[in-house]
């Protein structure tokens, strides 16, 4: 995306899902092509990953990209979540959705990630055309 400035504005957007057009200026990728996403999962929706880690798909099918989009996340939970790594670590990626696996200090990541009701937060910014 050689060229474009945007700016990230998150306006109220937790626990919900919602997309933003924004104007851009780049000739390749005419500005109604651009689309910025976020979201949140649901909170402590998580699967077991390796024993007592976590992993949770998330579906990126209701921005309509074309392309892999660029994904930022981060991790909320009630408490403890400052334990847990691999939350901004993305992993298989595609214009459909993403993975964020989960590794907790004492390797628990999974049961506190349910019982604090771990959840992701995202913005996806991609091409719908």
């Amino acid at each position: 995306m050689k060229g474009i400035a945007v700016v990230f504005v998150l306006l109220g957007l937790l626990g919900c899902l919602h997309a933003l057009e924004i104007e851009v200026l780049d000739k390749a990728n005419p500005s109604p092509c651009l689309k910025i996403c976020a979201g949140s999962t649901p909170p402590g929706s998580w699967s077991r990953y390796n024993t007592d880690h976590a992993v949770r798909y998330t579906s990126l099918e209701f921005c309509g990209f074309v392309k892999t989009p660029y994904v930022t996340t981060t991790l909320h939970a009630q408490s403890s979540h400052w334990t847990v790594a691999g939350a901004t670590s993305i992993y298989n990626i595609s214009k459909s959705g993403f993975r964020v696996y989960l590794k907790g200090k004492d390797t628990r990541s999974y049961d506190l990630c349910v019982q604090r009701k771990c959840y992701i937060q995202f913005i996806a910014m991609g091409y719908t055309c």
